[in-house]
């Protein structure tokens, strides 16, 4: 019986831990949830702000992925290179959130697919 309990233990030590998307410290759970959001499709505000808010991610691939989706689910063309250095990145992420505010609206949380797409 104490085996069973040491066991199970330590399989639950072992094991990897939750995948918390966008909210991960680790950037390969951010980038599984950007690759999710394209992969689903998901144009809502909340998807479209957690992207943007991946601009300004410490890890350059993420910032690469965060861009890339943003590009692809509102197919618009955005002012943004994931390699600028930190002050410059983030007048650009002020650019780029401003020409997304239509897809970040809530009140009507279809405007931006249907004005844009």
């Amino acid at each position: 019986m104490m085996i069973c309990v040491i066991a199970t233990g330590l399989l639950a030590a072992c094991a990897p831990p939750p995948d918390r998307g966008f909210e991960s410290a680790v950037p390969r759970d951010r980038m599984r949830a950007i690759a999710r959001a394209v992969a689903e499709e998901d144009r809502s505000p909340e998807t479209i702000r957690r992207l943007v808010e991946q601009l300004d991610s410490a890890d350059p691939a993420v910032r690469m992925m965060a861009i890339a989706a943003l590009e692809r689910l509102t197919d618009e063309e955005l002012v943004y290179e994931h390699h600028d250095e930190p002050a410059e990145r983030r007048t650009r992420i002020r650019g780029v959130a401003a020409q997304l505010e239509p897809y970040t609206d809530d009140s009507d949380s279809d405007a931006g697919a249907a004005d844009h797409g």
